[in-house]
């Protein structure tokens, strides 16, 4: 936008325990990863703190059992339909994330029907499909 300024990485930014980045509120918005909004001069200084963030920023254990307790169910009744996981432990189902709300472009929110017809040649029949949605109407996928 032009209105915005260089913040410089100091000292400062060692010393906390805690650095807070914020996004998601106007007039800010974090589009994609943070260490794309950072820029170091020295790579070796700019690679260690991406891998300090990389090694470090984790998910509550809570949320990964939760997590993993979904995928569990999923890959069983993919199994249960012939779909199989691969030698690493993936698979057995698809997964969409499908934007409806703050982040759609006007012009690019399609129906329920139009996803479908897009989307046709790369499911196969009976296959699970975990929907990642905003979409507030619990119809529209139907």
């Amino acid at each position: 936008s032009g209105k915005r300024k260089m913040v410089y990485l100091t000292k400062e930014f060692d010393e906390p325990q805690l650095l807070y980045i914020q996004a998601g509120k106007p007039p800010t918005r974090m589009l994609s990863h943070y260490y794309g909004y950072m820029y170091f001069s020295d790579v070796a200084v700019g690679n260690y703190y991406k891998r300090l963030v990389r090694d470090l920023l984790h998910y509550r254990p809570e949320i990964n059992c939760a997590a993993g307790k979904i995928i569990e169910a999923l890959q069983d009744e993919g199994k249960a339909r012939g779909f199989l996981t691969d030698i690493n432990g993936a698979g057995g189902y698809s997964a969409m994330h499908i934007r409806r709300g703050d982040f759609q472009y006007k012009n690019m929110k399609i129906s329920g029907e139009e996803w479908v017809k897009n989307t046709n040649d790369v499911f196969e029949k009976n296959e699970i499909l975990y929907i990642a949605t905003d979409e507030k109407d619990k119809t529209f996928f139907e």
